[in-house]
């Protein structure tokens, strides 16, 4: 029996050090990136962008994949099963941490199969009016909504899609009722709120920033409490008076459960660096998105309040992904 403990003592330990080894090790081969959505779209490309400076950092190729559908759970499934050996990661976005409230049973577990490594970017979400219309702030917005017989009418890129939730959240805090209109994208939403056919429109400053340097578009406010570097001279929600509206688009990369502490460590280091760029900064800029950055447990905190945040405001609200 001594014996027996000793042997498995000695296999643990074993095990231990050839675990430390792989990470010491790490990378010893090309590093694979899964994007869960099409080529040429926002998270494809600020994937590329990252795998291609961290090929450089790292000495290894790194190979960006997209695996896009079922609104990111598809990726998502593949990553936690994948070996946690920091070979195979994901680009994650604002689905996962909606689809456990919107979709209730997953084929995985959100906040225990997968490794949080770093929040790389977001893209703050911009209340929209058409260039002509007489509402010019928030306020304007909510005493109209707040008129008898009233209709109005806010475009979002479709069901489910942090805009969506967004109009959800500010109804729930604003004490409001404007009607969601959702559509199959950005595009047609904002060439029908430019047409008039709209009151209103939440979207990603990317999708309309030409419409409103054209004089199309007017942005009155910017989710969450803080003013963007995108559009500084637009006011926050917080600013007029509209607190915990902070809804974001975002991108983050993690990998499988059980990766390595070295190896989440050294890709939140290069991460981070990568992100002080003046070249990536410019690029993301272009893409409607700002820069996050931080610490793993940091990452890891935030998807934790997200998903709390919106089991609770589906449930409240009875959202409905279809």
């Amino acid at each position: 029996m001594r014996f027996a403990c000793r042997m498995m003592i000695a296999a643990v330990l074993l095990l231990g050090a050839a675990g430390v080894a792989s990470a010491q090790s790490w990378p010893a081969r090309p590093i694979r990136i899964i994007s869960p959505f099409p080529a040429g779209g926002s998270n494809d490309i600020a994937t590329r962008v990252v795998g291609e400076k961290l090929a450089a950092r790292l000495g290894q190729p790194v190979i960006v994949e997209n695996k896009p559908g079922a609104n990111t759970r598809i990726a998502s499934a593949l990553i936690a099963k994948s070996d946690p050996d920091g070979y195979t990661l994901m680009m994650a976005a604002a689905p996962h941490t909606t689809n456990p409230a919107l979709y209730g049973e997953l084929p995985y577990d959100t906040l225990n199969d997968f490794t949080p490594i770093v929040q790389v970017v977001r893209a703050p979400l911009f209340l929209l009016v058409p260039a002509n219309s007489p509402i010019r702030s928030v306020k304007d917005l909510l005493e109209l909504a707040g008129k008898p017989g009233a209709q109005v009418n806010v475009s979002s890129p479709g069901n489910g899609t942090a805009p969506h939730l967004a109009l959800e959240l500010f109804n729930n805090i604003a004490k409001s009722n404007m009607t969601h209109v959702p559509y199959k994208g950005d595009a047609p939403a904002v060439t029908d709120l430019i047409g008039g056919q709209l009151t209103a429109g939440i979207h990603p400053i990317v999708a309309a920033l030409s419409q409103i340097q054209a004089g199309k578009l007017r942005a009155i406010a910017v989710f969450g409490s803080q003013r963007s570097s995108l559009l500084p001279g637009v006011p926050s929600l917080g600013e007029q008076g509209y607190p915990d509206t902070g809804v974001y688009t975002w991108f983050g990369l993690l990998g499988p459960s059980r990766m390595p502490a070295a190896v989440v460590a050294r890709l939140n280091r290069e991460v981070n660096a990568i992100l002080e760029q003046p070249d990536i900064l410019q690029r993301f800029a272009a893409i409607g998105m700002e820069p996050v950055g931080g610490s793993s447990e940091q990452f890891a905190r935030f998807i934790l309040d997200d998903v709390n945040k919106w089991n609770i405001l589906v449930q409240t609200r009875d959202i409905k992904a279809n």
